[in-house]
């Protein structure tokens, strides 16, 4: 053999290497996607054939799901199964059947989950019926695994991953992009090679910079996707998008809620939700509380339903669909009673920023939402109704914060097996300084027994990490408030500003001191709880030099690494929660600020340009098949070319 073309074939072959696709679907020949619908996502490996609810049920335990499969057309996993939404409108949402054509995931309308398995990529989906062509479909991909559609990851807020974050960070980070249109203080969300956010507007600015922005990035890269233009609302956005099939769901401080094509920002609906809170023959509110006019609340999407609260304290219900829009199913209007004598005796109240939270509660799919009036709500998420209210803080007499305001029924989660409800309560302030957090039963918004409540402790609590065994939160004292705190031991130790974890009956696990001063919630990924801290970076303060994001050991609370982000300035205040995925952390500031760290150091000016796509680094198998197939191409190639 002419030994030139032996050279010409080796350079050829690797030359064509680099443009293997870089999909984690190549080579995995059976994987089934678990979604419920809801920002929770599964995957298996089937090894046996039979029916989808055989595969589902043989792989509950190692998932952690519950799944009854008595029905196997009609199966139920973590409580969902077939159930109808309904009110104006009406939706039938159900576990749907989905194949993999290699590139997008497509609706198979005519097999259940009683129908058989016969191996391959395929999923199992809960959403809602349509026409084939406008079935939501999942957002978890063979090629990305790991997805983070919501605030908190889910509609049950969590605030964990399933996915890894970073051991050894690299900085500087990998990629950061900065703006002039105000702060980034939305949550970031994840899916595909796609991040998405806001910015609220540019205080003071004349020019469009004032208005809110929508930003679409490649995740790997920084690089801008696609961009929109907001209307001018309140001066400031604080909600985080969703993600719902191929749409990106934002609601705004102008009162409105968009619906974009996720891919390409195209605004396909607005939905306007007017302002009429109770007012007497004056305009004056009536409700003695705090009074925002922000539009509607971070939305939540669950059982093919979109929920959220709205600034004049109503709580509602819709479905979505990617060609018709908005469709109203129900809306809760709570009592808002008063009268000369008496004042203002209603449950009415503003609900601003939390989203609405939803869990399983003995065979009911419940929502739970607190407002600025102190009322914690409790619905029957497929009807409006309400179960339960009540007043979990009235501090009116004490507030220093907000004289003379009741306090805020902030964050609301409940245990995955829906038999405790905690719930954060503060003075309602920006800075807060009182505050608890009460744990309830959510099926009566009481104890288990007679007492008011199960449990409770007088300290600041961000919005817990809901695990197994316990939640995890930062902790700061209240003023007045509690000065000490039970152990899981029986011992007690001092409340001070830290990181910690408690078990279900509230007492304390670990701590580890970290006087940083947290607001967002912290981030469970792979056993390692993430911190962005809100203080501002390039300054000393009280808290110290701030700015950073820390990583801390679930299991014993050892803080493994703390890294300060830049470019920053003295009021690059962080309110907005570590995003984690695949070995990235993606947060946002007040800087204007998107920040990705990662195991990759970015460029050493943090103004230089970010040009080379990063990918999932060495974590991805493809890197190992590029190397072994150079390895073994450059052995052939010597073996030939001795032999010619």
């Amino acid at each position: 053999m002419n030994k030139s073309w032996i050279v010409i074939a080796a350079v050829t072959i690797l030359m064509l290497l680099p443009a293997l696709p870089v999909s984690s679907a190549e080579g995995d020949s059976n994987l089934l996607l678990i979604d419920l619908g809801n920002g929770q996502t599964y995957w298996c490996e089937p090894e046996e054939s039979g029916t989808y609810a055989d595969i589902i049920a043989g792989s509950a335990d190692e998932l952690g799901l519950n799944v009854d499969i008595s029905n196997k057309s009609d199966i139920s996993i973590n409580g969902l199964a077939s159930v109808e939404i309904s009110g104006l409108n009406t939706v039938h949402t159900n576990w749907k059947i989905y194949s993999w054509d290699g590139s997008n995931w497509k609706y198979e309308s005519g097999i259940n989950t009683a129908s058989h398995y016969s191996g391959g990529i395929a999923a199992v989906g809960y959403y809602a019926d349509d026409s084939a062509e406008n079935v939501i479909c999942p957002q978890s991909t063979p090629d990305y695994k790991s997805v983070w559609t919501q605030f908190g990851g889910s509609s049950s807020s969590y605030n964990t991953s399933d996915s890894y974050g970073v051991e050894n960070p690299a900085l500087p980070v990998e990629w950061h992009r900065t703006y002039n249109t105000g702060y980034v203080d939305s949550g970031l969300v994840v899916a595909g090679d796609l991040l998405y956010h806001t910015t609220g507007g540019s205080w003071g600015s004349t020019t469009d910079t004032k208005d809110p922005w929508v930003y679409c990035l490649n995740r790997f890269t920084g690089d801008m996707v696609w961009e929109y233009h907001g209307k001018y609302g309140a001066g400031y956005e604080v909600t985080t998008p969703i993600i719902v099939g191929d749409m990106l769901i934002l609601s705004a401080t102008c009162e409105d809620i968009y619906c974009f094509d996720r891919y390409d920002g195209t605004l396909l609906h607005t939905l306007y939700i007017d302002y009429k809170p109770p007012m007497d023959d004056e305009g004056t509110i009536l409700w003695d509380a705090e009074i925002f006019v922000t539009g509607a609340t971070t939305p939540v999407y669950d059982s093919g339903a979109l929920y959220f609260g709205s600034a004049d304290g109503k709580v509602y219900c819709y479905s979505i669909n990617y060609n018709e829009g908005f469709k109203e199913l129900w809306c809760y209007n709570p009592p808002d009673d008063y009268s000369s004598s008496t004042g203002y005796m209603g449950s009415k109240g503003t609900f601003y920023f939390h989203a609405p939270t939803i869990a399983e509660i003995d065979g009911k799919r419940m929502l739970f939402i607190g407002n600025y009036g102190g009322y914690l709500h409790a619905l029957d998420a497929a009807t409006g109704k309400a179960m339960w209210v009540k007043q979990v803080i009235n501090v009116s007499d004490i507030n220093a914060a907000k004289p003379h305001m009741p306090g805020s029924a902030a964050v609301v989660s409940v245990n995955r097996e829906g038999t405790m409800l905690l719930v954060t309560c503060t003075d309602g302030g920006m800075s807060v300084s009182l505050g608890y957090i009460l744990a309830l039963d959510p099926k009566t918004g009481e104890g288990y027994n007679v007492e008011d409540h199960i449990w409770k402790i007088n300290a600041l609590f961000t919005a817990p990490v809901v695990a197994s065994d316990g939640f995890y939160t930062y902790l700061s004292p209240s003023n007045p408030g509690d000065s000490t705190i039970k152990k899981s031991d029986g011992t007690e130790v001092e409340i001070v500003d830290s990181i910690c974890k408690f078990d279900w009956d509230g007492n304390l696990v670990w701590m580890c001191e970290y006087n940083k001063f947290v607001k967002a919630p912290l981030t469970l990924a792979d056993g390692v709880l993430y911190a962005m801290e809100y203080s501002a970076g390039g300054i000393e303060n009280k808290y110290g030099e701030a700015g950073h994001l820390a990583a801390v050991n679930a299991e014993d609370g050892t803080l493994l690494w703390r890294v300060f982000l830049e470019p920053c300035t003295s009021d690059s205040y962080s309110m907005g929660q570590a995003t984690v995925i695949d070995g990235k952390i993606y947060v946002g500031n007040d800087y204007g600020a998107v920040y990705c760290l990662s195991d990759v150091a970015g460029p050493s000016s943090v103004e230089s340009e970010i040009n080379s796509l990063q990918t999932a680094g060495f974590h991805h198998w493809s890197w190992y098949v590029l190397i072994a197939a150079i390895v073994a191409t450059m052995a052939l190639f010597v073996i030939l070319y001795r032999g010619a």
